[in-house]
C-alpha cells in the first residue's frame, strides 16, 4: 500500500516543479523581463519548493501567495508580460490545489487516528472498569 503522505508530497512536488519549469523557462530568456524581476521570481518560487519538499505545506502558501503577489506587482509595473503572468498564476493554481488537497487529506488522517486513539482509550477503560474473570468474591 502505497503511503498516504508520500502520495501528497510526490503530487505537491510534481506540481511545484510544473511551476519552476515555467517560470525558469520565461526567466531564460533574458528580454521576457528585468533581470531583477526574473531573481526575485526565481527565489520565491525555491521558496515554495522547499516548503512543498519538506511537506510543510502552511509555509507552501504563504510562499505562494508571496510569489502570486510579487508576480501581480510585475505585472502592474510592466516587468511581466500578460502572458507570462497568467502561466505563473496557472502553475501557482495548480500548486496551491494540489497543497490544499494534501491538507485535507492529512487532517483525515489525524481525525482517523485521533478517533482510533480515543476509541482505544475508551476500551482501556470499560476493560478496567469490569472485574476479569475469576476476580469474584466467592463469600
Amino acid at each position: 500500500m502505497i503511503q498516504p503522505t508520500t502520495a501528497r508530497t510526490a503530487t505537491v512536488l510534481t506540481a511545484t516543479v510544473l511551476a519552476v519549469t515555467l517560470l525558469l523557462g520565461g526567466c531564460a530568456s533574458p528580454a521576457a523581463y528585468p533581470q531583477e524581476t526574473a531573481q526575485d521570481l526565481q527565489q520565491r518560487v525555491l521558496a515554495v519548493t522547499d516548503a512543498a519538499a519538506t511537506a510543510d505545506y502552511a509555509a507552501a502558501q504563504v510562499r505562494i501567495d508571496e510569489l502570486r503577489a510579487a508576480a501581480n506587482d510585475a505585472l502592474a509595473k510592466g516587468d511581466l508580460s500578460e502572458e507570462r503572468h497568467s502561466a505563473i498564476v496557472s502553475a501557482l493554481d495548480l500548486v496551491e490545489s494540489d497543497i490544499s488537497t494534501a491538507l485535507a487529506a492529512e487532517e483525515a488522517v489525524a481525525a482517523e487516528e485521533a478517533a482510533r486513539l480515543a476509541e482505544e482509550e475508551a476500551m482501556e477503560q470499560d476493560n478496567g472498569d469490569k472485574p476479569g474473570k475469576g476476580n469474584k468474591d466467592d463469600d
